[in-house]
């Protein structure tokens, strides 16, 4: 065999494999729901430094603030009104904080959650090492000389109710960067890398607060459904239906939550009135079809709402036309 006949094989198959884990995939349904277990109000405090880095509590602290308010299903408290509150109060900066004072920044915020902590350590250290100048046919054909630098940072994170003032969550976290300079270039200092690793922490403190407090779950209405291995690939997506099109379909697919949740829909007509409801018990990775028939109902404004262990989910609407 030919190295050219070869690479054709060699497509081929790689071809043949996108194709076969396509249809395998389900796609998800366009629309995303997030729901809250419990009341997830936040207010991120003051981060201790134990560190000999200057300012690296306060850079660690806003990045887990920044991160926390572009994530679904949180709410956190103004940073400037917390601070302001905690000074009138002569709490100043609490850092990590007893259940006395914890339940008390509670009332004073009407938050849920507080997040605190300390960052106790930060390594840095540079090493001689060599990055590549040229390369031909895959293989590195010149190296020069460069240095790496790497830094980390530690340190220990709480999420305590401020309700009960009880820590329900204590991490330990550690998360490093680096970077590779050619020896004679600039290096931008280790503040960019700290920072890089403080945003990487947030994004874990976001995911951890996400799947501890949220659950999650993705819809769609549909005018027709076609079964694909154990979910559902829905066809025309509208919020338009007509008395042909026969039936309404609504797919679920329950992408995080917990076994034997329960799940209630309420179909509901123009006036108020509930026409069709479906009481469920589901759990994750569920995929769920639910329709209503659409014979013999007015014309007008109809709504499909969703609730996850009693708390509204999704309220989708749509109209129905002869």
């Amino acid at each position: 065999m030919d190295d050219a006949l070869g690479i054709v094989i060699a497509i081929g198959l790689a071809l043949a494999l996108v194709v076969a884990l396509f249809m395998l995939v389900i796609p998800e349904p366009a629309q995303r729901a997030v729901i809250a277990t419990e009341r997830l109000d936040v207010a991120v405090l003051t981060f201790d430094n134990s560190s000999s880095w200057p300012g690296v509590g306060e850079t660690l602290r806003a990045r887990i603030e920044t991160e926390l308010v572009n994530a679904s299903g949180i709410t956190v408290f103004s940073r400037s009104r917390l601070d302001e509150l905690l000074t009138e109060q002569m709490l100043g900066e609490v850092g990590l904080i007893d259940s006395a004072t914890a339940a008390r920044i509670g009332s004073l915020t009407g938050v849920s959650k507080l997040l605190t902590g300390t960052v106790y350590g930060i390594e840095s250290r540079s090493e001689e090492t060599t990055v590549c100048e040229e390369w031909k046919d895959g293989e590195c054909v010149q190296s020069v000389p460069a240095i790496r630098h790497t830094v980390r940072v530690l340190g220990q994170i709480q999420v305590v109710s401020a309700q009960t003032g009880q820590i329900e969550q204590a991490l330990d976290v550690e998360r490093g960067e680096s970077v590779t300079v050619k020896q004679g270039n600039t290096f931008g200092g280790y503040e960019t890398l700290i920072a890089q690793a403080a945003d990487d922490i947030a994004s874990d403190m976001a995911s951890l607060l996400t799947f501890t407090y949220t659950r999650e779950l993705r819809y769609g209405l549909y005018r027709a459904v076609k079964p694909k291995r154990n979910g559902y690939v829905g066809e025309d997506e509208t919020t338009r239906f007509e008395r042909s099109d026969g039936e309404a379909y609504l797919i679920v697919h329950f992408t995080r939550i917990r076994s034997d949740d329960s799940f209630d829909l309420s179909w509901i007509d123009p006036e108020g009135n509930v026409v069709k409801s479906v009481d469920d018990i589901v759990s994750s990775r569920d995929w769920c079809l639910y329709q209503l028939d659409l014979s013999g109902l007015p014309d007008g404004r109809f709504t499909v709402s969703g609730a996850l262990n009693g708390i509204e989910a999704f309220e989708k609407a749509f109209i129905l036309n002869r």
